[in-house]
């Protein structure tokens, strides 16, 4: 009996071994692929890195092999070959697409791109123009910086271009002039070897493009959709994590991919970027269409690009209709609020000689739908009210039901435009009629409407009634305007940047030479602010910056402009100054605001002092780069002379 028993745990066993080892072999096998990276292991791709080690990639069925950039490489040539199923490159992938290279994007990840010409200050290099004849390192796929340069006048072939060793050691050394870098990165190897530098960044030309897209092929989407699209969601989770658990994934990089770079390094580089992909504002991935037009139109009116270049099959399907994961939503709202706008219609008009019969239905279709809808007699007055315009508006049906709505939805600077928009709509009955305005609710808020109008005619063939949709587009809109700002602000300061400056300057001299007044532009630059990040960090040093910009607005008028224009450098563009007295005395002011001490930490106190040259139009220049000349050469009167003065140019 015994022995019979033990038989039968022994065939248990093996039977429960046997299936263990049937189901292992019938598991699903990962499916492997290579991510080329477009550098050296470091913080830039800790998305990719948090997508790997979290398990991310895993889950989504792959076994990802990320692979670093190595020298005299084209990392997006690894990806076209072949190589790798995936990539990240610069906005370059456009020009490649142009070229007939089978590239699309898959996501964004830098809202803003790193890309810089790094200088040494030592080198006397103050203008793009003065690497004329220079050692330039710059790596590969690099167009926006070759198009910052053409549109500072300086042709590439002026230059002496060296390829990229992915170090900053040659210029440390100075057997380079300049070097394209990332400015996430190299900085903090030259602030380490106490070398003083200057950044040449294309959005102060108002070239501001994405940086570090996720691309893959043709081939690979055709092929492999399912797993291109779980690659992408992955990658994108990993990037949400990254940025939230930032310790983490520097500890993670220092152990999995040795110390190349030490943490404070990987530290540096993870506040730059939160400047850079903006976590808090747009999710991971974001991508305008809008903004790849405006890239694409930058490119053509550098020649480097034709003239209405289409994006067609360049964006990821699941985002090419979609300009972001933000206004998804409202998109697919939209079409359906339309399909539905268009059936209401259409029905109504069908069954418009058994208006009677037809009317409960008409309620009940205009009621469910998911968009503010109501219905207009000929005097404007509210007939229905669907359940989403009382969730839009705040006002219950039964409230407005039989007023007049230029009364109570349009604010009065509004009203006008919104009866142009019924009155047209009523002419033209043959189609449907759109705008934007604003509209008031009922808890005392304004939001910004879109508007849909269709004529109805009723049933004695005389009086027109109008089906009206309105879209909630507030939200919308108020992330627009942000994307402009942050594309003509510093992000650190706040103030205008040199791209904005530029305008405004251009501006104030027109409306000057139309009325013979006078234009001045005061030059700021810091004294003894490399001390101050060299002794008490770059926390600190954001801090002087950030107070000198605060106490520098607080001394001009409204119709001025305070901007940044440089790591340490500040310029002031004074509008309808009265003559060289008065712009001495708001340059002395300044002067007197940037030496009082500032509180960098509890009871401790950063000390700087202002060299700063002014000039004035048409004096000194009647155009901006004269202007700003004229005024840099008289700082450096100061500059040379001991620092800490006001000079105005002669």
């Amino acid at each position: 009996m015994l022995h019979a028993l033990w038989r039968f745990v022994v065939l248990m066993v093996a039977g429960c071994a046997l299936a263990t080892a049937l189901t292992a072999n019938a598991a699903p096998s990962q499916e492997r692929v290579t991510l080329q990276l477009k550098w050296r292991h470091q913080f830039q791709f800790a998305g990719y890195y948090a997508a790997l080690f979290k398990g991310y990639y895993w889950d989504a069925g792959l076994d990802v092999d990320i692979r670093e950039a190595q020298s005299g490489e084209d990392p997006i040539q690894q990806v076209l070959s072949g190589h790798a199923e995936y990539g990240v490159g610069t906005s370059d992938l456009l020009l490649l697409r142009q070229g007939g290279k089978p590239v699309v994007v898959l996501a964004a990840i830098f809202q803003h791109s790193p890309l810089t010409l790094l200088v040494r200050r030592e080198s006397g290099i103050r203008s793009l123009p003065d690497l004329v004849g220079k050692r330039v390192m710059i790596e590969p796929n690099s167009a926006e910086l070759f198009a910052l340069l053409k549109r500072s006048g300086v042709d590439s072939d002026a230059l002496k271009i060296a390829s990229h060793t992915f170090t900053a050691n040659d210029l440390i050394a100075g057997k380079l002039d300049a070097m394209s870098a990332y400015s996430t990165d190299e900085p903090f190897e030259l602030k380490e070897a106490g070398v003083a530098y200057d950044l040449f960044e294309p959005r102060s030309a108002g070239i501001d493009f994405y940086g570090d897209n996720l691309f893959t092929t043709e081939n690979e989407i055709r092929k492999h959709p399912d797993r291109v699209r779980a690659f992408r969601e992955a990658t994108l989770k990993g990037w949400a994590y990254a940025m939230q658990h930032q310790e983490e994934i520097i500890d993670l990089i220092l152990t999995q991919y040795g110390e190349r770079h030490s943490a404070d390094h990987l530290r540096f580089e993870a506040k730059v970027m939160e400047r850079l992909l903006q976590p808090t504002l747009v999710q991971p991935g974001y991508m305008h269409l809008a903004r790849w037009q405006h890239i694409a139109d930058t490119y053509a009116s550098l020649g480097l690009l034709p003239a209405s270049t289409s994006l067609e099959g360049f964006l990821y399907e699941d985002v090419a209709n979609a300009d972001s994961e933000r206004n998804r939503r409202w998109l697919v709202i939209t079409l359906a609020g339309l399909l539905i706008f268009a059936a209401i219609a259409g029905y109504v008009l069908r069954l418009n000689w058994r208006l009677h019969a037809s009317r409960e239905r008409q309620r009940v279709i205009v009621d469910a739908a998911p968009l503010a809808l109501f219905v207009l007699s000929d005097e404007n007055r509210i007939q229905d009210w669907n359940r989403a315009a009382e969730t839009t508006f705040g006002w219950k049906s039964d409230d407005v039901r039989g007023r007049n709505m230029l009364d109570f939805v349009p604010p009065e600077t509004e009203r006008g435009a919104l009866m142009s928009l019924l009155d047209d709509a009523r002419r033209d009955k043959s189609s449907t009629r759109s705008g934007e305005t604003w509209a008031n609710t009922a808890d005392g808020r304004r939001i910004r409407c879109e508007w849909r109008f269709a004529a109805m005619p009723s049933s004695d063939g005389r009086q027109s009634r109008l089906v009206a949709m309105a879209i909630d587009v507030t939200a919308q809109r108020e992330l627009e305007s942000r994307l402009q700002l942050m594309a003509h602000a510093d992000p650190l300061t706040g103030l205008a940047n040199r791209s904005l400056f530029y305008d405004r300057v251009e501006r104030a001299l027109s409306l000057a030479q139309r009325h013979t007044g006078h234009v001045a532009l005061i030059y700021i630059d810091l004294d003894d602010f490399k001390r101050v990040n060299d002794t008490q960090g770059h926390e600190a040093g954001d801090i002087v910056l950030r107070t000198i910009a605060m106490r520098l607005r607080r001394l001009v008028r409204e119709s001025d402009t305070v901007a940044r224009i440089g790591g340490d450098e500040f310029v002031i563009l004074l509008q309808e100054v009265g003559d060289r007295e008065a712009a001495m005395a708001v340059a002395n002011k300044a002067e007197e605001a940037i030496c009082l001490p500032i509180e960098v930490r509890p009871a401790q106190f950063a000390h700087v002092g202002g060299s700063i040259g002014v000039s004035l139009s048409p004096q000194h220049g009647t155009d901006s780069e004269a202007l700003l000349r004229s005024a840099d050469a008289a700082m450096y009167r100061i500059k040379h002379g001991g620092k800490r003065g006001v000079a105005c140019a002669s």
